[in-house]
């Protein structure tokens, strides 16, 4: 499966915007954490075919029952990607509510430019490493 992993910039973002998003998602008897590593799936695309990438949009923030996440879409030159990026997940207690997430700031919206994919190399149950990457400028 190929991955974006994105520019340590953007991932410094993120990880400060998941610790706003369980401090704001905090309650008794919830259980959150962050989700580690924040890849973007993209599943069977090659990494080579890198120069048809045109455009990486993160949208605003999503809730489902047991997590929150920003919709992504990857615009390539043949087709669109849809995937996500997950912030928090639940473990344990109450599940998210659509009201919460309109008490969240929107502020994740953007576009990534520069970024690496890379090969996720299964090694265990619980333990993912990237086999092969190469380094993504977009104009």
């Amino acid at each position: 499966m190929t991955v974006l992993i994105m520019h340590p910039n953007d991932e410094i973002f993120f990880a400060d915007f998941q610790k706003e998003l369980i401090e704001k998602l905090f309650e008794d008897g919830r259980i959150i954490y962050s989700q580690v590593p924040l890849w973007i799936e993209l599943g069977d695309f090659e990494i080579k075919e890198k120069a048809q990438i045109k455009q990486i949009e993160i949208g605003e923030l999503c809730t489902s029952d047991d997590s929150v996440y920003c919709p992504v879409l990857i615009e390539t030159d043949k087709r669109k990607i849809d995937s996500k990026l997950t912030l928090v997940c639940l473990h344990n207690g109450n599940k998210f509510a659509a009201e919460e997430e309109s008490s969240l700031k929107q502020k994740p919206a953007r576009q990534l430019k520069v970024f690496r994919l890379g090969i996720v190399q299964e090694q265990g149950l619980h333990a993912k490493s990237i086999n092969k990457s190469v380094w993504c400028k977009l104009k």
